[in-house]
């Protein structure tokens, strides 16, 4: 629950002070300088925090990307709401890009018959424009500006480690704290191997690997795992947790990046909708349950997954079409522990050594490829499957003791690793006698966490295989041995893919 209002008792002392001070100030010479006189309002929330260390501070880094800035601007005041309460234990502090103009929005009105000859302006800032600033119960719309102006957009490479190094060393000097949590927030896309165009020479650059963060004020560059995790070393900073506030990061191969640098890791390996909850359910659950992390995870979870409201989606609802059932999304989100990866590496390790192996016999290659054709997708765009589902598959076909325990081990050390995970089973689409069915899928009937899996004659395998092998999942799994053999392409319309754009073949007119 929301507790009553607390920073604002401290406002009518506040402007008694500032009252005074300006009255001192009008006794000044006027030759004297008297820009003090022009400074900004004293805002009593950071003057409480003055000297105080914090338990938890959350940096929330990202930007608009075109079309989400309300990931951001519609969270701002239900995260004000929070921190306003006698109990709060959590500081919020920010660095934004707004998208670099409305044009997104526009064509996204254009489609559902709107037209529009105003511009779209943002509740907070101003397109094209990055904000730097600790956000407290007082900052306004009408004060955003002049609180936390930072660059211009364009001037600011969010994707570069500096700036996020940058950015982490003044949150930490801003907010100190006893736990930091770190939310990179914008579109996502896991572990992908596609820069921004194909180059025809594969480049030299282990962080060629588009995590999160699109900016299209720099062109749509995002951000790699490796960006963040070099920016947590060299700053010297352990994260309580890292909060991945995009879609489909949930792949083993990000978890596993950044696993050296947090103790938890929130996200999903489907795509997410751009939810306020994500952003303000984390405080009011910490400031619920200071001291106790797992406790405050399982409070989040309930927040974010709660019924929808007058003003905003929970998770699930988020993912129901209530005019047509076919495009109802299947959906995921949780919270798991970092350590547990580990345990998780090491059945993926076995896994590839019986797939890679199996794969030179004839026979056996015919009844890995039928697990792969079969395996869930998470999304048609992203060779990303359900690394439990896909062990069972291989377990259905090989039908070996081996494959059996890979799979049971798998699965305990998923359930061990894992604080929470909502899975919100709404669409598989299956032919059954030549009529479309609606079950549960993946095989498993829940998620579990995503893995690459490319055909070795993928052309994003063929560019970018050893920005792959340079990963810290490859280095302990060995997953790259079985994708360079593998033949068999994932195909969207066969496995399916949870995407409510696809009409698989079987279903045409």
């Amino acid at each position: 629950m929301i507790q009553k209002n607390f920073f604002s008792k401290m406002m009518m002392l506040c402007v008694a002070i500032v009252a005074m001070s300006m009255t001192m100030l009008t006794s000044c010479s006027s030759n004297e300088d008297n820009s003090s006189s022009n400074a900004s309002f004293v805002d009593p929330y950071q003057e409480y925090w003055q000297d105080k260390t914090a338990k938890y501070t959350i940096m929330l880094y990202g930007c608009g990307g075109g079309n989400v800035d309300t990931q951001l601007t519609g969270a701002i005041p239900f995260i004000q709401q929070r921190l306003n309460v006698e109990t709060n234990q959590v500081r919020f502090v920010v660095m934004y890009s707004m998208s670099k103009d409305d044009s997104m929005y526009r064509k996204e009105a254009k489609k559902e018959g709107q037209t529009y000859t105003d511009p779209f302006d943002p509740d907070y800032g101003a397109w094209g424009e990055t904000y730097r600033y600790e956000l407290t119960p007082y900052i306004t719309e009408e004060n955003y500006r002049e609180n936390g102006y930072y660059k211009q957009a364009s001037e600011v490479k969010l994707y570069d480690v500096e700036t996020i190094k940058e950015f982490i060393n003044w949150a930490k000097e801003t907010a100190p704290a006893e736990n930091y949590i770190l939310i990179p927030t914008n579109h996502g896309g896991g572990f992908d191997l596609d820069d921004e165009q194909m180059p025809e020479v594969m480049p030299e650059d282990s962080l060629k690997t588009r995590a999160i963060v699109y900016d299209d004020n720099q062109d749509g560059r995002g951000i790699p795992t490796k960006a963040f995790a070099q920016a947590l070393k060299e700053t010297n900073t352990h994260l309580k947790a890292v909060y991945w506030n995009g879609c489909m990061m949930s792949q083993l191969e990000v978890m596993t990046e950044i696993a050296p640098y947090c103790d938890y890791q929130f996200g999903g390996a489907h795509v997410q909708r751009a939810l306020p909850r994500h952003s303000y359910a984390i405080v009011e659950a910490l400031n619920t349950y200071p001291d106790n992390f797992e406790q405050a995870a399982l409070l989040q979870s309930e927040i974010l997954n709660a019924p929808k409201t007058e003003y905003e989606y929970g998770l699930s609802d988020a993912l129901i079409n209530s005019e047509d059932p076919m495009k109802d999304a299947n959906g995921d989100f949780g919270c798991w522990r970092s350590a547990g990866l580990a345990a998780i590496n090491a059945q993926v390790k076995e896994l590839a050594d019986v797939v890679t192996k199996g794969y030179a016999d004839s026979d056996t290659k015919g009844k890995i490829d039928n697990a792969t054709s079969s395996v869930y997708m998470f999304d048609k765009e992203y060779n990303y499957v359900d690394v439990l589902d896909y062990a069972l598959h291989i377990y259905y076909n090989l039908k070996t003791p081996e494959a059996e325990e890979i799979y049971l081990n798998l699965e305990k050390a998923l359930e061990e690793a894992k604080v929470y995970q909502i899975c919100c089973l709404n669409r598989k689409i299956v032919a059954t006698d030549g009529e479309a069915v609606y079950t549960k899928w993946p095989a498993t009937d829940r998620y579990s966490l995503g893995i690459s899996l490319y055909s070795c004659l993928n052309l994003r395998w063929l560019y970018y295989n050893s920005v792959y092998k340079a990963s810290a999942f490859d280095k302990v799994t060995g997953w790259s041995k079985f994708i360079d053999m593998n033949l068999q392409e994932l195909d969207p319309n066969v496995n399916p893919a949870n995407d409510s754009n696809i009409t698989p073949f079987w279903m045409a007119d």
